[in-house]
């Protein structure tokens, strides 16, 4: 003979709210944890070399913080348009 299953009793009330704050308290830690600094250290920003000086007002090379010239490739041209089937001139 097989085993009996259970029969299906619902989480109370009090099971349930528990189960949701957990939950809710789970998704808070994790979205805190992903937006706070491990260690809560305060990152100043790094001074720029001594040899380079920062951009003066107009300035877009030889400083830090200037212009960066980036290579890409030239567009390829775009392909032509299919050719439209000759119409037939010969009649039925």
């Amino acid at each position: 003979m097989p085993p009996q299953d259970e029969p299906y009793r619902p989480v109370k009330g009090r099971r349930r709210l528990l189960i949701a704050l957990l939950a809710v308290a789970t998704a808070l830690t994790v979205v805190w944890s992903l937006l706070e600094r491990p260690g809560g250290v305060q990152w100043k920003p790094r001074p720029p070399p001594p040899d380079r000086a920062p951009c003066a007002q107009g300035q877009t090379s030889d400083c830090v913080g200037g212009k960066a010239d980036v290579i890409m490739m030239s567009p390829m041209a775009a392909p032509a348009p299919p050719a439209a089937p000759a119409a037939s001139t010969a009649r039925p």
